[in-house]
């Protein structure tokens, strides 16, 4: 069980990724060199009862009934088909959006029908003319608005309609909706937001082959005069700007509605204030507390899980509720933890994680585990509900807010300014039981850097303890680390996992009191134009304190605006087993040293005479203080270490040149 309550260190701050009120940067374009992806997790099952009504999959181009009405004029969604040029292979002609962000086009949509054509609003393209020198000086510069209209679509004899798409859509600053009208494209009263932000965030873009559905039934039911509109909104600003990325879609379709369908979604629950995640986890009971998804077995945590679901079908669904598998590696099933439930959800309603949360589970062992959420009712059982997402949970020696999954980089020329530094923080709470009590024990930090950092970087490892962290101030005034040591690149691309030791020069871990602290990084690239870029996971939104950064006019930020770029470092704290300094009885009666933990002024009593050398070594092996000593049987001597900076010691005394006892001693301040 924790002992320190991390709501403490966060109060009164926001769950959301896009806190009000908290320091937030505006991230950049240049951040990466990877296109990053977001799983979006939809589901393109469809019930044999379900007809199409409506298609198009532009084999033959855009229809000459459709319409285009952009803002400017020429801001025209543009048609890739086998013979166009560029043809259908190409996606955007950004040059942001390319594979490695070098310049090169991009991947095209992975529809069914891709090769026989697709449509494209390229904003990136029209904003930079594929040029970086050239940015916003492109034939249509951002903002700009892309309109495509269909032709009228009748659907008097339908009841109800799906409407689906395939879709390969990436964010800087833009929104892409649907906007639906029933009198002939007059006016359009309905929109639908494909992909909102709060899904897919600002440098997030979708999977290739994306798969968007919505039931308009609501909207289009018995309509003659149906048209549907296709909004690339790049008005959206900020520092930064408006605009940019790109909007793909093909293989369009309008169907009948299936009967018995659930969906995960995000919502806000009656009685409550701002938006949860589709899914959630929250560790020890509380929401503020950092979601570990490497999870250290030496400081256990109780998980609950959560999650919204809408329901999209037709028909009324009874007894909705949440199960979740968790799986261990050989895919046995460990654990089937199953919420309450609705008793009726209507068609297009919602129930709410307020309802659907599990009991309480903690691991009971150290293993791979996967955890399925699965939406179930009667009519959708745990063996045939199509709403059932996969995610993995560690639990071992090391601890880290990823899940594994790099979605992007970031770094050094991330966000305003350029990053500095980052901190993780750690609830290192529960002392090692192998006879060390009020300490634990840590190996070193693993990080996984991108295959462009500079090879000859610099970086600096220390950890704070997190009492008195302000973002506007950062650390305390005079804050001095437990613990640092600066590390030098090998001359090697690091674009793995490394590690980053702790130990001393004997092998010995580190040592800390028990406590929760930030593992703050600090880059110093030595390249001309060198960059220092770590792997960034950005499926579970952090609570607001798990990560921060700090930019080179030295303010501490907690997220990129509307951005999950930075919220899961894959920078793994491992701990270890306590090094092997025990003493005899014997040795332990010769000497006291007390108090411990002190201020910095303490005493050494010995009960034999004779003369001593005291040496006191840093947790690295570091001689930072030593001291002869000439004493009587019994005699109590005064220890003065107020000059050491707070953290943990180890205090060698040897008399005539052996050593006779080593104790750990800590200093706070």
């Amino acid at each position: 069980m924790k002992k320190i309550v991390l709501l403490s260190l966060a109060s009164g701050l926001s769950l959301s990724v896009s806190a009000q009120g908290l320091p937030q940067a505006a991230p950049s374009e240049d951040y990466q060199e990877i296109p990053p992806t977001r799983a979006y997790e939809v589901f393109d099952l469809t019930e044999s009862s379900q007809n199409v009504i409506w298609s198009e999959d532009f084999a033959n181009g855009i229809p000459m009934s459709w319409s285009q009405n952009g803002s400017p004029a020429l801001a025209l969604w543009e048609y890739r088909g086998p013979n166009t040029v560029p043809p259908d292979s190409v996606g955007s002609r950004g040059c942001w959006a390319g594979p490695l962000q070098s310049g090169n086009t991009g991947d095209p949509i992975a529809s069914p029908t891709r090769t026989n054509g697709f449509v494209i609003f390229d904003s990136d393209f029209l904003h930079s003319n594929g040029d970086r020198a050239t940015n916003g000086q492109g034939p249509v510069p951002a903002p700009h608005v892309g309109r495509l209209q269909t032709g009228v679509i009748d659907l008097s004899n339908e009841p109800g309609a799906e409407l689906t798409f395939y879709s390969y859509a990436r964010r800087f600053q833009a929104a892409w909706y649907v906007a639906i009208s029933v009198d002939g494209g007059l006016t359009f009263t309905d929109t639908v937001e494909v992909f909102p932000a709060s899904d897919l965030p600002v440098n997030s873009s979708t999977d290739q082959d994306a798969f968007f559905r919505a039931n308009i039934s609501g909207i289009v039911a018995n309509q003659s005069q149906v048209v549907l509109e296709f909004i690339f909104d790049g008005t959206v600003s900020n520092s930064n700007g408006s605009g940019r990325y790109y909007w793909m879609i093909d293989d369009i379709q309008l169907t009948t509605p299936p009967e018995n369908l659930l969906l995960f979604t995000r919502g806000t629950a009656p009685g409550t204030s701002g938006e949860a995640p589709a899914q959630d986890i929250i560790f020890d009971s509380d929401p503020l507390y950092p979601k570990y998804l490497h999870l250290a077995e030496k400081q256990p945590a109780t998980i609950t899980f959560d999650a919204n679901m809408y329901n999209y079908g037709t028909a009324t669904q009874t007894n909705v509720g949440l199960e979740v598998e968790i799986r261990d590696s050989n895919n046995a099933v460990v654990t089937t933890l199953p919420s309450p439930t609705v008793a009726s959800l209507p068609a297009l309603d919602t129930a709410y994680y307020t309802t659907l949360t599990t009991p309480a589970w903690t691991p009971p062992f150290a293993g791979d585990f996967k955890v399925i959420y699965k939406a179930i009712s009667d009519s959708l059982t745990s063996g045939n509900t199509p709403t059932a997402d996969t995610f993995d949970l560690r639990v071992g020696d090391k601890y880290s807010l990823d899940d594994g999954v790099a979605d992007n980089y970031f770094g050094t020329n991330t966000g305003t300014n350029g990053m500095a530094a980052i901190g993780v923080m750690y609830a290192l709470e529960d002392e090692d039981t192998a006879g060390d009590a009020g300490f634990v024990h840590l190996q070193g930090i693993e990080m996984e850097m991108s295959c462009l950092t500079d090879s000859t970087a610099d970086i600096e490892i220390a950890i704070f303890d997190t009492a008195g962290f302000a973002f506007n101030a950062g650390f305390p005034a005079n804050a001095v680390p437990l613990y640092s040591k600066v590390f030098t690149l090998d001359g090697s691309v690091p674009c793995e996992l490394t590690n980053y030791s702790f130990e001393d020069a004997m092998g010995r871990p580190l040592t800390l009191p028990t406590g929760t602290y930030y593992v703050v990084t600090t880059f110093f690239p030595n390249a001309t134009d060198g960059v220092v870029r770590l792997a960034n996971s950005a499926n579970w939104g952090q609570p607001s304190l798990a990560s921060v950064f700090q930019n080179n006019n030295g303010d501490w930020f907690s997220f990129f605006s509307n951005s999950t770029t930075f919220l899961a470092p894959h920078y793994r704290l491992i701990l270890a087993e306590p090094s092997d300094i025990s003493l005899s009885e014997d040795e332990l009666g010769e000497f006291s040293v007390y108090p411990n933990p002190t201020t910095g002024n303490g005493f050494i009593e010995f009960a034999s005479p004779g003369n001593y050398q005291v040496q006191v070594l840093s947790m690295v092996g570091d001689l930072v203080h030593e001291a002869s000593l000439a004493v009587n049987g019994n005699e109590r001597m005064e220890l003065s270490l107020g000059h050491l900076p707070s953290g943990v010691y180890l205090i060698n005394i040897s008399s005539d040149g052996t050593a006779t006892k080593t104790v750990k001693l800590t200093v706070q301040k």
